[in-house]
């Protein structure tokens, strides 16, 4: 590891401001990156989160945090709401939380109305980087139609009780549309769900890429936006075909139209795997010291006519005449089915470690181990892709781990320009991490900088002892 930094902790600025209560909400429209090896280190090609502020937001009333550049240590007992601040500069970037079925459990739920509106959480966040400064604002409303550039999200009321609301975004004071915003600011967020990414349902592999992908291309969020209205049409039709209450003759447009945004979703998903399976197995083999080897495996659900590597290296007309054809082919099976069987709906994206599937014969410290290394491939692509680093959230991210596998991780995640990362206590870090580290305590709905922790007993002191 490099030499670490002169500590900041003491610089570390976060207050919780009365004055922030009657703060006009003047806004709503109503009264290490690896870059194919080595780390990046910091400079000015980076994203930082210079402040962050809360209000009524999941159990913040009201806060006000200024957060310094490197890494940043965010400790507390489990519930005291580590991993909603984490959540608050991921819902800037992605305007999607990674945690919430409903917009509306954003929302404090003993938040009171102001001035007679609906309840309302609300994420301002300050932010430095390559074109300067930048200033994000996210509204979460509870209730009503959305209006202005608002676009619904949610939804209508669920069983205990959340909500309907609604996100209002302006950008340096200009409103937004969702598509818009997201990428703004780029963040990538480790948490222990991650590893259901490795083992779990394709959709969640599928949102992965679609979540990476749209934050360094609007075109492909406008593309998937248009595809699931496509989808959700034609398989009406496809049950009114089998029902004999439509023509087979009706599913040439939304035919057309499945080709055609279908056929750019597969072909930047193609492309955006070629590029992550690269920087995903150079970030896997830093972390396991080139015992494990990782290999990323696209597979696209086109009938059998382009697998991952075909797709990247074909045109999108020539990908969509490939679509095409097959698509005709299946057409009885999809009018028996009354569903559309082929597309990127279906597609599927397969981790190998050693030649074998890891969702099925990789421990858990392994899987845990090949979603960081995914992560930090995410990191490294948003980099190449928009020619700085982005904010790097890691929430609870050493748990699980041996001390070997902990000390690599906290190597490869100290260069980044500003990394925000939780734990319940600091036993797993190293004396030489915290010592370049900013703490901060959260308890209850405060967030204060720790007092200096020079000679914090820690976990690393025997880090090159081996595993058990």
């Amino acid at each position: 590891m490099r030499s670490p930094p002169s500590p900041r902790r003491g610089r570390a600025l976060c207050r919780r401001s009365s004055s922030l209560a009657s703060a006009p909400l003047s806004f709503l429209p109503y009264p290490l990156s690896y870059n194919g090896g080595a780390p990046t280190g910091r400079g000015r090609l980076a994203m930082r989160v210079r402040r962050l502020r809360l209000f009524d937001y999941r159990n913040f009333p009201r806060l006000d945090i200024s957060l310094p550049a490197g890494p940043v240590v965010v400790v507390g007992s489990n519930a005291q709401g580590k991993s909603n601040l984490l959540e608050a500069v991921y819902l800037l970037s992605t305007l999607r939380s990674p945690r919430a079925d409903s917009d509306g459990e954003l929302i404090r739920w003993q938040a009171s109305p102001a001035g007679g509106g609906p309840p309302l959480a609300r994420l301002v966040a300050e932010v430095d980087g390559r074109s300067g400064p930048l200033r994000l604002e996210v509204a979460v409303v509870a209730g009503g139609a959305p209006t202005g550039p608002a676009v619904p999200a949610g939804r209508q009321g669920r069983p205990g009780g959340v909500p309907h609301a609604h996100k209002v975004v302006r950008v340096n004071g200009v409103a937004k549309r969702l598509g818009d915003a997201v990428g703004q600011l780029n963040a990538v967020l480790f948490t222990a769900h991650d590893m259901d990414v490795i083992s779990g349902p394709p959709s969640l592999r599928r949102r992965y890429l679609d979540i990476t992908i749209s934050q360094v291309d609007s075109g492909y969020l406008r593309a998937l936006q248009r595809y699931a209205k496509v989808l959700l049409q034609r398989n009406h039709l496809l049950k009114r075909v089998q029902e004999g209450t439509a023509g087979r003759d009706e599913l040439g447009f939304w035919n057309q139209e499945l080709v055609r945004e279908g056929s750019y979703i597969v072909r930047a998903r193609a492309l955006a795997v070629g590029s992550l399976g690269p920087l995903a197995r150079t970030a896997h083999a830093a972390l396991t010291e080139g015992r494990e080897k990782l290999a990323l495996v696209y597979q696209p659900q086109l009938g059998g006519a382009v697998d991952g590597p075909q797709a990247a290296s074909l045109s999108q007309d020539e990908l969509a005449a490939a679509f095409a054809q097959v698509l005709g082919r299946w057409s009885q099976r999809e009018i028996g089915a009354g569903a559309t069987l082929l597309g990127p709906h279906r597609d599927e994206l397969v981790f190998h470690l050693d030649d074998a599937s890891a969702a099925a014969f990789a421990s858990r410290a392994q899987q845990r181990t090949i979603a960081l290394a995914l992560r930090l491939a995410e990191a490294s692509y948003l980099r190449q892709r928009r020619g700085e680093s982005p904010v790097l959230l890691l929430d609870d991210v050493l748990s699980e781990l041996d001390s070997q596998r902990r000390a690599r991780v906290l190597a490869a995640i100290a260069d980044y320009e500003q990394v925000l990362v939780t734990a319940t206590d600091l036993d797993r870090f190293s004396a030489d991490f915290l010592a370049g580290a900013a703490l901060f305590q959260v308890a209850g709905d405060s967030v204060q900088p720790m007092a200096e922790a020079r000679g914090v007993e820690t976990g690393e002191d025997h880090a090159a002892a081996p595993s058990p």
